[in-house]
């Protein structure tokens, strides 16, 4: 399905010197540059092209090269004769025509270097800005940390680095190339995983339709289709590509898969199921009112009458474990199932891209993006219950002198019910805008020839998410407050307070619109960021060295980045259910300069057909944090014609978002106070150091008495570990401005076999690896507190006080921070062999695999480190092997492919401790043991292999029909019990796999 791209690609060479282009120099240099260019070559070309240099009267022996060389992802060099020093995976256009995926991001995601999103359109409950996108992860490292380029250029993060590779339509995509490997000393920031180039056509002629057709079968449900008319004209002069695209994608319900429809699979259905339902339950009933406790209102019944109500009843367990009557514990009435897996989406693209030669050595280049896309997802019912929101101002209670209480004047009521009229929804619309305009040319210098361009560029992200399934707090106080009857109706407050406008609620039974319409309220957040650029490049080829010219690349570039969030203000605010973040904006910029030279050593040599060496430095200056400067060398040797060695090493970094630094403030949860005398000394691992550190004072820090205790927001001692803690808004997390820069380090050796006794065979294999320090990342408060008092870091001492009255923690700042370091090890490998043509037709065979060898992180000072290469560790998934094997054939008009796609084995956490005999679910390794942890009981997924078949047919009226489906055997994902186990995602299965067998029609007719 891909091949990897070993070799530079052809370019048009100069007679006595290599024609080198690329970009970037400075703007103001880069502009004197064009006009001597300009002024130069127009002065100097005679009728039959020759160019001349000094007296014009004599000819040059060099004539004027009109450069076409296409960039290698990877290098800032044009160069026509150096071969990849990394690996580059190329998916070319045939390749994505030959692929049932509709989109980029879905094409992307079945690369095998690629993990499972960071943001998964199967996670409904990721409401928010970044709902809807499609986001590439290389090698697990993190979508951040992974670059995405359009033609080089960068296309633009949402304020939190995320970049939704979808807002580039199919049909203007050339390639996309690859780089699964640090770039930072090339591209700058982020690309510490990799770079993503995706390459659009640029000689286009003529018009062309798409369409685009499929569902899932036999569900019949996540229907998408894609429409899309391209046109273009191209000359030796001027070339134009117009573009439009529209996408619309229909969701995947929850109750139509079996890893979803029920908490613990459809294998488990009355396990895990919800206490809630939409049956009323008064949850502090007295004894006097139908025994007391919990109650549940009979279906049907009258919520006034106590004869009506029963005690709430618990599941009843067989002896596996499982449940075989789930009693009053539900599904609620299917409403949690009424979730998608997978969210709805529409989408709109808008593409121009135009270039003019202005001479035959200067170019303009103009191109403009607009991508819309109207996000939906829905993620279950609310419940509407006492004590819902952050806020205990707004305790929720059904008032005692409640109309509709039917304990009136004896108590409030603690009520609880599901509300399945209402359901939690998000409605996001970002879109993206995008210009960029330039210009590049060539030039000659006596045998040398150069080449520079300026451009800049300007994309803007913007939005609005609603999100719904909320109540007004303050709404809610006043309708489950007194009430009484005036003139037939039942009011709000008492006799000659009336509230205004007040519907009354009786929660104790279905709620009417009237009263849904009155505590119902929108969250409405509004984000946008806005990155642009100014870049100016200069290279070309310096001397001739034994192997070749000794080639060059140099630039700068100034980009500004800012972002904003206005998350809803009246959430903030603490009166409305939904969580309260603190708007946030900010901004910064950078400068940078690089320089980059390729010196090919030798050349036709024995042992020695070629070598050569690649060193690139870049510097950045950034307004918030300072200076990083990032290098990397590489190395290409082919000791005969058949072998290619390449190696390479490079540092990297990853500057901080606008999110990451000025994120508004929340807050940031429980805790458990190291001198806690009952919960804290296990906490902390039995410590005397803690223990001595909490009696005298540490860090600035006074000290406790010996018999201290944690208190809850009510004056209480907390009854379990990680307690509210003492008045707990007090204690917030968010951005931090003072963040630094992640730093790296990666490296890769690779060997590619072309043999000469059998044409059309390559393969590869390369070995690469990366070592992350000073992740951005958030800590738990219990571990900010260990960093204080078991780890001696004085600066985690300063991020909380203590009341001076009552020794409480409060005041507590944990924002996000630098700490812990991530490494991962692997190897790629691949192979290609076009067969013999045969009077059957022509076969290619194709395969390509990763293998993680190694991934390790270490969250903070003092934790464990994690060890997931084969593991669901951390809420992720790593697979130890993946890989693609493809087979083509091809006869006259005819064509057909089969892929399959593998996911070798791994292990997941065991549902249940096996000590607790729920042996209804599976844990195949119970005595697992877990370095640096010790036993912890796993379970064994099995290998999963998708296959993906497809057939296609070249009409003679200038179309192609292809039909085809992907996970043709409907092969289902294996079930990953309890939750959260793989990938970004709240159900039983990974968001990598496939929903089931997918069924397509693709149509394009070229004109």
């Amino acid at each position: 399905m891909f091949a990897n791209n070993t070799r530079c690609r052809e370019a048009t060479r100069g007679t006595t010197g290599s024609a080198c282009r690329k970009k970037y120099l400075a703007l103001q240099v880069s502009m004197v540059l064009a006009g001597l260019s300009f002024m130069g070559c127009a002065g100097a070309q005679t009728s039959d092209g020759a160019t001349q240099t000094g007296d014009s009267s004599q000819p040059s022996t060099k004539k004027t090269v009109n450069l076409q060389a296409i960039t290698v992802t990877g290098s800032n060099i044009r160069s026509v004769d150096v071969e990849a020093a990394q690996p580059v995976v190329t998916i070319s256009s045939d390749d994505i025509q030959k692929q049932g995926f509709a989109t980029v991001g879905q094409l992307l995601q079945n690369v095998s270097s690629m993990s499972p999103p960071d943001l998964s359109r199967s996670a409904p409950g990721d409401l928010g800005p970044n709902q809807g996108g499609a986001f590439i992860d290389l090698r697990g490292l993190g979508a951040m940390r992974t670059l995405v380029l359009v033609d080089g250029q960068r296309i633009g993060a949402a304020h939190g680095g995320y970049t939704n590779i979808n807002v580039i339509p199919t049909a203007v995509v050339d390639h996309i190339d690859i780089l699964a490997t640090g770039a930072s000393a090339v591209y700058g920031s982020d690309a510490i995983a990799g770079v993503v180039n995706i390459i659009t056509k640029k000689n286009f002629n003529g018009v062309q339709l798409d369409t685009y057709n499929g569902e899932y079968m036999p569900h019949g449900d996540g229907r998408q289709t894609q429409s899309s008319f391209t046109a273009g004209k191209s000359t030796d002069k001027f070339g134009i590509i117009f573009s439009v695209s529209y996408q619309n994608q229909s969701p995947v319900w929850a109750d139509d898969r079996s890893f979803s429809a029920y908490p613990y699979t459809a294998q488990h259905p009355y396990y895990g199921l919800s206490t809630y339902g939409s049956q009323p339950q008064i949850r502090n009933a007295p004894a006097s009112f139908a025994g007391g406790g919990r109650l549940v209102l009979n279906p049907g019944g009258n919520p006034m009458n106590p004869g009506d109500y029963h005690t709430f009843v618990s599941p009843t367990y067989g002896p596996n474990g499982d449940v075989t009557d789930p009693g009053d514990q539900n599904y609620n009435n299917n409403a949690a199932r009424r979730t998608m897996v997978l969210t709805a989406d529409k989408t709109k693209n808008l593409y121009l891209d135009t270039h003019y030669k202005i001479t035959n050595n200067i170019t303009f280049k103009f191109n403009y993006g607009y991508n819309a896309d109207y996000e939906y997802a829905k993620s279950g019912a609310p419940l509407f219950y006492s004590g819902m929101g952050a806020n205990s101002s707004f305790p929720s209670l059904l008032s005692k002198y409640s109309y509709y209480n039917p304990l009136y004047g004896v108590q409030d009521l603690s009520i609880a019910q599901r509300l399945t009229s209402d359901s939690y929804r998000s409605y996001n619309d970002p879109k993206n805008y995008r210009y960029s305009f330039g210009l590049d040319g060539v030039f000659s210098l006596g045998e040398h020839q150069f080449n520079w361009d300026v451009y800049m560029y300007d994309s803007k992200i913007s939005g609005v998410n609603v999100r719904t399934g909320y109540f007004n707090l303050i709404n809610v106080a006043n309708a489950l407050g007194p009430s009484f009857l005036q003139n037939g109706s039942v009011v709000c407050g008492t006799p000659g307070n009336v509230i205004a406008g007040c519907v009354p609620i009786n929660p104790l039974a279905p709620l009417t619109p009237q009263m849904m319409n009155y505590i119902a309220i929108n969250s409405v957040e509004h984000y946008g960021s806005n990155e642009r650029a100014w870049v100016a490049d200069f290279g070309g080829d310096l001397l001739e060295l034994p192997g070749g010219d000794l080639t060059f690349s140099t630039g700068v570039q100034h980009r500004d980045e800012s972002g904003y969030d206005s998350p809803d203000s009246f959430a903030y605010a603490g009166y409305s259910t939904d969580g309260g973040v603190g708007p946030n904006s900010g901004a910064y910029n950078l400068n940078e300069a690089y320089a980059e030279i390729n010196a090919p050593l030798l050349k036709d040599l024995p042992g020695a057909q070629s070598l050569s060496i690649d060193v690139a430095t870049r510097y950045s200056h950034y307004s918030n944090f300072g200076s990083t400067t990032n290098s990397s060398f590489k190395l290409t040797w082919k000791p005969i014609n058949d072998v290619l060695v390449r190696a390479s090493y490079g540092t990297g970094f990853r500057a901080p978002t606008v999110n990451d630094l000025y994120q508004g403030r929340y807050p940031a949860g429980t805790f458990t106070d190291p001198c806690d005398a009952v919960y804290g000394p296990s906490a902390y691992g039995q410590s005397t150091v803690v223990a001595q550190r909490c009696l005298t004072g540490y860090g600035g820090i006074a000290g406790v008495p010996a018999n201290f205790r944690q208190t809850d927001n009510t004056g209480l001692p907390i009854t379990t570990p990680s307690g509210e803690g003492y008045q707990p808004s007090t204690n917030w997390t968010g951005g931090n401005p003072k963040l630094h820069p992640e730093t790296s380090y990666n490296g890769d050796v690779g060997l590619v076999y072309s043999p000469s006794w059998l044409p059309g065979f390559d393969a590869s294999v390369d070995w690469w690896s990366y070592n992350i320090r000073n992740l951005i990342t958030n800590i738990s408060n219990d571990q900010l507190l260990a960093d204080c008092y078991q780890y001696s870091i004085t600066s985690a001492c300063g991020q909380f006080t203590r009341d001076p009255a009552t020794g409480q923690i409060v005041n507590m700042l944990n924002l996000e921070t630098n700490a812990g370091w991530l490494k991962e090890r692997g190897y790629d490998f691949a192979f290609n062999y076009r067969f013999p043509e045969t009077r059957f037709g022509n076969f290619k065979l194709g395969m390509n695999g990763t293998y993680i060898s190694a991934f390790n992180m270490l969250p903070t000072i003092g934790s464990n480190v994690i060890y997931m290469a084969g593991n669901t560790q951390n809420f992720y998934s790593s697979w130890r092997l993946r890989g693609n094997v493809t087979l083509n054939w091809s006869w006259h008009n005819f064509g057909a492919s089969w892929t399959a796609r593998y996911f070798s084995p791994y292990k997941s956490n065991c549902a249940f401790d096996p000590s607790l005999g729920t042996t209804a679910f599976p844990c195949t390794l119970p005595n697992y043991y877990a370095p640096g942890v010790g036993v912890m009981p796993q379970t064994q997924i099995p290998s999963v292999t998708f296959n993906d078949v497809q057939v296609y047919w070249n009409a003679p009226w200038n179309a192609t029909i292809s039909l085809g489906a992907n996970d043709v055997f409907n092969r289902v994902s294996p079930n990953v019990y309890g939750g959260y186990a793989s990938g970004d995602t709240p159900f039983d299965f990974n968001s990598s796999y496939d929903l089931g067998r997918f069924v397509y029609m693709r149509y394009q007719q070229r004109f």
